[in-house]
Formats: C-alpha cells, sequence, structure tokens
C-alpha cells in the first residue's frame, strides 16, 4: 500500500481483526453483486469505500425515478441510464484504487459461467427466485462463498453460505419448496432505509468472509426494523439437497 491507501484505509488497520493483513486480503479479494438496486447500491459502495480490489457489478436495469427512494447510489441525472455503468462512474469517484468490471448484463445460466468465474465471493441482491436458485446452484458447484440479500416492507434477511466447504448448507436446502416468480421490487412496498440496513450488512458479511472472520455456521438473520427485532437461525445441511448434497452430478 501506498501513503495515501495507508491513510484511506486508517480505520480499519486499527481494527485488530483487519489490521495491515487483513486489509490487503481486502485489496486481493474479488467481489461480484448481483443486482444494484436497494441493497446492492449501498452493499457497493461500502465496499469501494472498504477497499475491495476488484468489484464486478452486473445489473441490465434502467434507473428509474422511483428507484431513488432507496437506491441511493443514483441521482435525478440518471434516470434512464444503465444502472451497471452509473455504478462503476459513481463509485470509482469515491475509490480510484479498485478494478470495477460493470456488466449490462441479465445474469442467466447461459451467462453466469463468463460473469462470475473471476470473483470468489458473490453476493446475490437479485429480487426472484430463479435468479437466486441460479446463482445458488453455480456457486455450490464451482465453491465460491455466497452471501443473499432481501427485503419487503419493514422486513429483511441475510443468509450467509460458505459454499467453499462440502459440509456448507445452500439456499436449496432453505427454500426447496419455493417456485416460481415471487414479487420483484417494482411490485412491493419497502421501507427505503432499511434497504441501506439490508444492504450495509451484506458488505459486512462480505468482509467477514474474505477475513476469515465468518461463523462456522450458516445462517439467516431476520430483522424486522418496525417492531426493532432481530433473530438468528442457523441453515441446517439438507443431506438429500438436489444442490449442495451432490455437486458433482450438478
Amino acid at each position: 500500500m501506498n501513503k495515501e491507501e495507508l491513510i484511506l484505509y486508517s480505520r480499519h488497520i486499527m481494527l485488530p481483526e483487519i489490521d495491515m493483513e487483513g486489509q490487503i486480503m481486502l485489496l486481493n479479494s474479488k467481489v461480484a453483486i448481483i443486482g444494484l438496486g436497494g441493497l446492492g447500491s449501498p452493499c457497493s459502495i461500502y465496499l469501494a469505500a472498504s477497499g475491495i480490489g476488484s468489484l464486478s457489478l452486473i445489473d441490465d436495469d434502467l434507473i428509474e425515478l422511483s428507484n431513488l427512494q432507496r437506491q441511493i447510489i443514483y441521482s435525478l441525472d440518471d434516470i434512464g441510464k444503465k444502472k451497471s455503468s452509473v455504478a462503476k462512474k459513481r463509485l470509482n469517484t469515491l475509490n480510484q484504487n479498485i478494478k470495477y468490471i460493470n456488466h449490462d448484463e441479465r445474469i442467466s445460466s447461459k451467462n453466469i459461467d463468463k460473469l462470475l468465474q473471476d470473483s470468489d465471493f458473490i453476493v446475490d441482491c437479485s429480487d426472484n427466485f430463479e435468479t437466486r436458485k441460479l446463482i445458488n446452484k453455480y456457486c455450490s458447484v464451482n465453491k465460491k462463498n455466497l452471501i443473499a440479500g432481501s427485503c419487503i416492507g419493514w422486513k429483511g434477511q441475510i443468509l450467509n453460505f460458505n459454499l467453499s466447504s462440502e459440509k456448507s448448507a445452500c439456499y436449496e436446502c432453505f427454500f426447496e419448496s419455493v417456485d416460481g416468480e415471487d414479487l420483484s421490487c417494482r411490485e412491493t412496498s419497502i421501507l427505503s432505509p432499511l434497504a441501506g440496513v439490508i444492504g450495509s450488512y451484506l458488505s459486512i458479511e462480505i468482509i467477514k468472509s474474505i477475513l476469515g472472520l465468518s461463523s462456522k455456521e450458516e445462517f439467516l438473520l431476520q430483522i424486522d426494523s418496525q417492531e426493532n427485532k432481530f433473530k438468528k437461525t442457523k441453515v441446517l445441511k439438507n443431506p438429500l439437497c438436489k444442490i449442495c448434497s451432490n455437486t458433482k452430478k450438478s
């Protein structure tokens, strides 16, 4: 690290759990963020500020006026523009020491390997079960750690899967019976600052995963912002899971 970087990351380096060695680990890490909406916006901002070495920004959507209520990386001047392109430009004004790769594509079975193969840690901020399950299967097969988040109304959740380990549970273990399209952000109510809370938590979990500070157990963290309730639940591996218990055949 040069002198400027030492100053920029000095508050991280002062943390005994990070120190110089940990900050270098962050600078050498590669993270992909799928979805740059209400969760991906704050998550990308904090990961960029924290010094993640390479950020892949994946989203094919255009910015709309209704997005600005919670998607804090955009402004009125950005309406009609591609989210990933604007996000890359905005993040570069925050930290120019990072490599930003933007993809104006919707992730699918045809391009997922191309989009995620160079990233070691994946943040799933997508808004439908079909995409979440696709990402989960890819990460399970390719042993990539996966952090996923979602929110609706006053409630949000974070899921942390250490899929680089054979012992890890996966998204399918928890949501095996859920199929079809769920409501997207276009159709649901969302409290603006809750999206910031969940997105910030996602960035914290990614940083902890990179530094090896994450819980050894997969978990679901549920947050009810209206009632100020937090609930953490262990996610157990399903020995019959069609994804993580049979990855070699997937």
